[in-house]
């Protein structure tokens, strides 16, 4: 399969060619993972995902796995269940039901997911747990002495977005502190430096790194109430027109802003300014919500 990127050794693909395979850019497999897909079902696997060492991936019916997942080493799924009664179990008879996994998941090492099983997107999956059934969006679910639980990821009501090539945002701490109800989510297309980093130490405040595909970042454009023009060097990849196209409200500080003209802009040192003109702005579409 020229979709799968294979690194390391060892691997066992059996795939039918009566199978219905579709695979993101790239899948990729790491050692000792072993994967079947039987006759007449149905694989896809979206954008990115990863398996680690000691994967196994039976699909006898249908399994689909959302973009930008990553599973960890001896993570292991299974679409069907041996038929038995109280005298046999069939070896070569089985029942079936679909399994699904959401997008940005993290299934934790040595997870076993069951057939008939839906995990919603952005969910965390800790080490050992065996799943079955539905497990919603934006939890983590964990293995607490041999019973599961789930503790929510909190979403925010107000989302602001900026990208970043550079480590330096003008004012974002003191953005930060003054709008305790914004959630502010800072991304790069590499790495992030240490004063970026440090700043995960505020609640609301989600760092990604290494974004550089596009859809990752309409995905976090979809969900700006505002796009802060902050920071330093150039705009990248074009986002501050991807917002603009958007409709999304554009706010700068004049000695840092990219596209001035389409933008609400203030003066460097006008901090509180720009954090008032915030409050408008989240007023306007909470009323308009």
């Amino acid at each position: 399969m020229s979709n799968f990127n294979l690194q390391g050794d060892f691997f066992s693909l059996k795939i039918s060619n009566k199978a219905k395979v579709s695979l993101g850019e790239p899948v990729t497999l790491s050692n000792f993972l072993s994967i079947e897909v039987g006759a007449d079902a149905q694989l896809t696997i979206g954008n990115r995902v990863f398996f680690n060492d000691h994967c196994t991936l039976r699909c006898l019916h249908k399994i689909t796995i959302g973009r930008d997942t990553m599973f960890g080493d001896g993570v292991r799924l299974y679409d069907f269940d041996h038929i038995y009664n109280n005298y046999r179990v069939e070896q070569f008879e089985f029942t079936y039901a679909p399994i699904t996994v959401g997008k940005n998941c993290w299934i934790g090492a040595n997870t076993i997911i069951l057939k008939g099983t839906t995990i919603g997107d952005n969910v965390i999956i800790g080490a050992g747990c065996t799943i079955r059934g539905e497990v919603p969006d934006n939890v983590i679910v964990v293995n607490d002495c041999g019973s599961i639980r789930y503790i929510q990821r909190p979403q925010g009501k107000h989302h602001a977005f900026t990208y970043t090539a550079s480590g330096s945002l003008e004012h974002i701490e003191y953005l930060i502190k003054s709008l305790p109800q914004l959630e502010f989510h800072i991304a790069a297309p590499t790495r992030v430096s240490a004063n970026l980093r440090v700043l995960e130490q505020f609640p609301n405040v989600s760092i990604y790194t290494q974004i550089h595909h596009l859809e990752i970042i309409h995905e976090l454009l979809d969900r700006a109430d505002i796009y802060l023009d902050i920071n330093h060097l150039y705009e990248v990849s074009n986002v501050v027109g991807l917002a603009l196209e958007r409709s999304i409200p554009v706010f700068g500080f004049d000695n840092v802003v990219h596209r001035p003209e389409q933008s609400t802009v203030f003066p460097s040192d006008a901090q509180q300014e720009m954090v008032n003109a915030i409050l408008q702005q989240l007023e306007l579409k909470e009323s308009e919500n």
